[in-house]
């Protein structure tokens, strides 16, 4: 049976390979009729589309309503009951349903204190920045995608106060990035996360999120 998460799939291939394709040398005929073709699946489902923006956690597939029907009772666990790209099905990095996310496949390793996450995602040239190179900007949203979530599945999860990042070599596409994210401490209503990319032993990226729990009223205020 085909899956919402099967039409996400087949998007994300079209954009990557329009991405990479010399559109140039397509014909116009092949062009124009592969351009309606677009269009009319955008209409269709523009058709169903919903008053409100969908937040987070209202992933509607694979039996999900029937687990949350009766959710494990803390945030950690039934993040780790339904896997992290379930608990943000939208989210731009890691998210299911979202046609724009790599995606990221992030792994949650168990541990004491707090538990971490590790993933090794190789970036297409839909993401380059500098030549042969991943764009800072989509880095700093991963990053904090990964900060971010390894505060879910440790319940320590807030708000982003602040997000540091320092580029310390070239993180290139095409190749395995493997990345780790992990918390340091607690104080009070403040978690401080941290985080790293290498390209096998070479460190390209580390950062560290001051994450803000509370409202967002509160945070924002």
């Amino acid at each position: 049976m085909t899956e919402p998460t099967d039409l996400i799939v087949a998007m994300r291939r079209v954009i990557r390979a329009a991405r990479v394709a010399d559109l140039a040398q397509l014909p116009d005929i092949d062009l124009a009729a592969d351009t309606a073709s677009l269009h009319a699946i955008a209409e269709r489902l523009e058709a169903e589309a919903v008053d409100d923006v969908r937040m987070q956690i209202t992933l509607r597939t694979d039996g999900l309503q029937e687990r949350l029907a009766n959710p494990p009772p803390d945030r950690t666990s039934r993040a780790m009951e339904i896997g992290l790209k379930n608990f943000f099905p939208y989210s731009p990095y890691i998210g299911p349903l979202n046609p724009i996310a790599p995606p990221l496949e992030f792994r949650v390793v168990p541990g004491e204190p707090w538990a971490e996450i590790e993933v090794e995602h190789t970036f297409s040239a839909l993401y380059n920045g500098p030549p042969g190179a991943v764009h800072g900007g989509v880095i700093s949203g991963a990053m904090d995608e990964l900060l971010g979530s390894v505060c879910v599945i440790n319940d320590v999860s807030g708000f982003t106060g602040t997000l540091t990042i320092k580029y310390r070599a070239l993180t290139p596409v095409e190749q395995p990035i493997r990345m780790r994210g992990w918390v340091e401490r607690v104080e009070g209503r403040k978690t401080f996360a941290a985080a790293t990319f290498h390209r096998g032993d070479t460190l390209c990226v580390e950062a560290e999120g001051i994450f803000v729990g509370g409202s967002a009223a509160d945070v924002l205020s």
